[in-house]
């Protein structure tokens, strides 16, 4: 038995094609093969919160990915459906759990109400019928001596009929191929921003994460590093010195960056974790000892 089919905000995903028809004008835009399948995920759970993990499982897989891909495929979602990333009506960020399809969004279409995917019906036609060009009258003359000596008529409609549907389809394709380029370099290009963990927590110590604007607020992988961070604060106290942490975090990988800084002089050291989940003991190891080893090669002070 098929599952109903559902439009969202009006747009019909259509998995043949890789694209979303709206129901009204006819109109097609393009989706990536794994923005189509989160569509199809949001809408499978329409009204329930899905976790980020939940929905890189179910749309990638196993597959390795970049920290920011479910992110970006959100935007590019937003931005197909005719959502406000703002307001967020259609699909909605619910903070520290995950994201949401409103189900007021989300209208079961009848079999009878389907839309023939990519077919030129479909949308409003980019070329039906050869654009009328003024010719000298001589050129013209010996255009239709050569039909006539080389072609019956019947021969030169048949041409017509398939030439100018099929010059129609190419330039649609272009424009549908162009339209799925352009939401995937927007979303693909989307800001990054630094967003500041646990604020006055530590003296010395300020750490901001590093996420797309999309992303919601989430400081669960800094609890990791709580326990070092106080030992590191106390060493960077009895310095005189402070330290700024940059990170960003996937399921296998930690961007870690630092800069310690005195009155005359400064540090900083960029690292890439591997596996970094597996073991917290490793890893809050590794940044205390590379933390304290670039705090003794400061350059001591000189006093006055």
């Amino acid at each position: 038995m098929n599952k109903p089919r559902c439009s969202v905000n009006n747009w019909l995903p259509d998995k043949a094609s890789g694209a979303i028809v709206h129901r009204q004008t006819g109109e097609v835009r393009r989706l990536g093969e794994y923005q189509l399948k989160l569509l199809e995920c949001l809408i499978e759970h329409a009204g329930q919160t899905l976790s980020r993990n939940e929905l890189t499982s179910l749309v990638w897989e196993r597959r390795v990915i970049g920290d920011n891909s479910l992110s970006n495929a959100i935007h590019a979602l937003r931005t197909a459906l005719e959502d406000d990333g703002k307001l967020q009506r259609v699909i909605k960020t619910i903070p520290k759990k995950g994201y949401l399809l409103d189900v007021e969004f989300c209208q079961p279409v009848e079999p009878e109400e389907d839309i023939a995917p990519l077919s030129v019906a479909a949308v409003p036609p980019v070329m039906t019928a050869p654009v009328p060009v003024e010719v000298p009258e001589s050129l013209a003359a010996k255009t239709v001596t050569a039909e006539h000596s080389h072609a019956p008529q019947s021969e030169r409609r048949k041409f017509s009929t398939f030439f100018w549907p099929l010059v129609s389809t190419f330039l649609l394709t272009c424009l549908i191929l162009f339209s799925g380029w352009f939401f995937m370099f927007h979303a693909t290009f989307d800001e990054m921003q630094a967003q500041e963990q646990v604020k006055n927590q530590y003296s010395n110590i300020r750490i901001f994460r590093i996420a797309a604007a999309v992303d919601e607020m989430n400081d669960e992988d800094i609890i990791k590093f709580k326990s070092i961070l106080r030992t590191i604060n106390q060493q960077l106290i009895a310095n005189d010195a402070w330290m700024t942490v940059y990170y960003r975090t996937d399921e296998q990988v930690l961007n870690y960056t630092f800069s310690i800084e005195t009155s005359c002089a400064s540090e900083q050291l960029a690292m890439t974790l591997y596996h970094w989940r597996i073991d917290n003991q490793k890893l809050t190891k590794t940044i205390n000892d590379e933390t304290e080893r670039k705090l003794n090669e400061l350059a001591p002070c000189k006093k006055s």
